[in-house]
């Protein structure tokens, strides 16, 4: 099941309606999105679904999705580790070092998604 933040734009194209790409402020190159990062968590991850691994303060993480909700997971994203409603709110309310993902996005290294 999608996710009610998942909206077409006029082209059909999918897009996070909560963490808005903007292209015309960004550009093209990461979907609208100003980093790299951005473009992994808010699109990649959130909108495509896709299992993601971080690294951040020398710790790596494991995200996915499934069954219509998101998940803190071990390595072989076998074991859920935490359950969030869906990608935005794993996002939002994950805390790692004590701190919120969706506050440091942009100082995570090594991001990878399959």
């Amino acid at each position: 099941m999608k996710a009610e933040y998942i909206k077409p734009d006029l082209e059909g194209f999918p897009y996070n309606a909560a963490f808005q790409p903007s292209p015309s402020e960004f550009g093209n190159d990461y979907h609208g999105y100003r980093t790299y990062n951005e473009e992994s968590f808010f699109y990649e991850f959130a909108v495509q679904y896709y299992d993601l691994s971080f690294r951040y303060n020398g710790n790596t993480y494991y995200i996915m999705q499934r069954d219509s909700k998101a998940y803190l997971t071990d390595s072989e994203f076998k074991d859920k580790l935490e359950e969030f409603e869906n990608g935005n709110a794993l996002l939002r309310q994950l805390k790692i070092g004590g701190r919120p993902l969706i506050g440091i996005i942009n100082d995570v290294e090594d991001i990878d998604f399959w």
